[in-house]
């Protein structure tokens, strides 16, 4: 069979594929005028497949000219540049008069110079493109690089809290019952425990959940860092991740963790060890946020803290969930404030005060955000304000919350008001 008969085959298996899942809050403009591809990335397994096929299916369905291939199926082994190129052939076929056309191209990094396609589709052609890449084999600074300025990026991380429970069924009004509330809550244990890989959220057994998050942690090692960058010291690679993921919500020192190492054997230099950590880093795997200062010097030399991908990752290294909960919701705070943009750091005041994250907009400090599981001990209530007000004082940023388990309301202390919320409400507010 012709490729352009195969590549004909393959788009048309799509056509009348019905797609059903968790609909998704990532809002990408697909109606904008701008000649750009949109490109989404993000960690495997997060479901970057399934949403360009949800809107490849919503177009299908409005009966625009669209076309979905997914370029790494068999049948197109190994694809070629040539083979988009017929791709626009069969376009064309199919969709002799449309106004709009839209190209899906899935796994985009298989393809050899797959840019040179991409920019003529889009310029030449006419094509609004969405692109879908490995994370392994396709990172957004290289998209950026290859289309020079020609894409808008897009991140896609696994479920938010609101989509794991529109995955579970669960429809939030305004007002709840009590009984509403507490199923709430017991659902948000359960994703601060194993988190919101679409797959993992439909696993009911928690053992294969543990299973088959241990075999993500495999992939994303070896597939994303170990073969990407070839590298030779495995021991290293495997011991460096399981210290940054532990470490979790908390500062991280290269110079101590290389110390730590050799200590046990393990003869790694600090230079190799941040370079491993941007390698995790640019697979999705763990992100890295500094400390604030009005010094750009002193930010860059601060300590960073460590942030992973995803709670049920964390929790794959056996860590006792219990113990770790306040720090399981301050990893669920940080992600959904990478998913709503913000620009976030963390701070300590000149009398070593810390507070969680610190939010930035437009170069101004907008709000100070400390999270906490309980604040009804004394001492704890009052280290978390103290922390607060000194910060809001020496940031000049009046907008300050505490993110609790339950607590709810208004506080004053020390003439500043300070928001409370339960960790729930501010993970479904939009």
């Amino acid at each position: 069979m012709a490729r352009e008969e195969i590549i004909g085959q393959i788009v048309k298996d799509f056509f009348d594929l019905e797609i059903d899942g968790v609909e998704r809050d990532l809002d990408v403009p697909l109606d904008t005028n701008l000649r750009k591809a949109i490109t989404i990335i993000g960690p495997r397994r997060a479901g970057k497949t399934f949403y360009l096929l949800s809107h490849f299916a919503h177009l299908r369905k409005e009966g625009k000219g669209v076309l979905f291939l997914p370029l790494d199926d068999d049948r197109l082994y190994p694809p070629s540049i040539e083979d988009l190129s017929a791709l626009i052939k069969v376009f064309y076929e199919l969709f002799p008069t449309a106004d709009e056309k839209y190209l899906f191209l899935d796994e985009i990094q298989n393809v050899p110079n797959w840019e040179l396609f991409v920019k003529r589709a889009v310029e030449r052609e006419g094509f609004k493109v969405l692109l879908t890449g490995s994370s392994s084999k396709l990172l957004s600074k290289e998209i950026a690089s290859a289309l020079r300025g020609r894409t808008l990026t897009f991140e896609m991380f696994p479920f938010s809290f609101r989509e794991f429970l529109r995955a579970r069924g669960v429809k939030l009004s305004r007002y709840l019952s009590m009984r509403e509330e507490a199923m709430v809550k017991a659902l948000l244990k359960e994703y601060l425990e194993f988190g919101g890989f679409p797959e993992i959220v439909m696993i009911e057994n928690e053992y294969l959940k543990r299973k088959v998050l241990e075999e993500y942690i495999d992939v994303m090692l070896y597939r994303d860092v170990v073969e990407r960058y070839n590298l030779k010291n495995l021991k290293a690679v495997r011991m460096f991740l399981k210290l940054l993921v532990t470490s979790f919500a908390k500062e991280f020192s290269i110079n101590r963790t290389a110390n730590y190492m050799k200590s046990i054997g393990i003869d790694v230099s600090k230079n190799t060890l941040y370079n491993y950590l941007e390698y995790f880093t640019d697979a999705y795997i763990v992100f890295p946020i500094k400390r604030f200062s009005y010094s750009l010097k002193e930010t860059e030399r601060s300590l960073p803290k460590i942030y992973a991908i995803d709670n049920g990752l964390i929790n794959a290294y056996s860590l006792r969930f219990t113990s770790n909960i306040g720090r399981l919701m301050e990893n669920t705070v940080f992600l959904e404030l990478r998913r709503r943009n913000k620009e976030i750091f963390y701070f300590k005041t000149q009398d070593g005060r810390e507070v969680d994250f610190v939010v930035r907009e437009d170069g101004k400090i907008v709000e100070l955000i400390q999270v906490s599981y309980s604040i009804d001990e004394a001492s704890t209530w009052e280290r978390e304000l103290k922390g607060l007000v000194k910060a809001s004082k020496e940031l000049r940023c009046e907008n300050l919350m505490i993110i609790t388990w339950d607590r709810e309301g208004k506080e004053e202390f020390k003439g500043m008001n300070v928001e409370l919320i339960p960790l729930w409400k501010f993970l479904t507010k939009r």
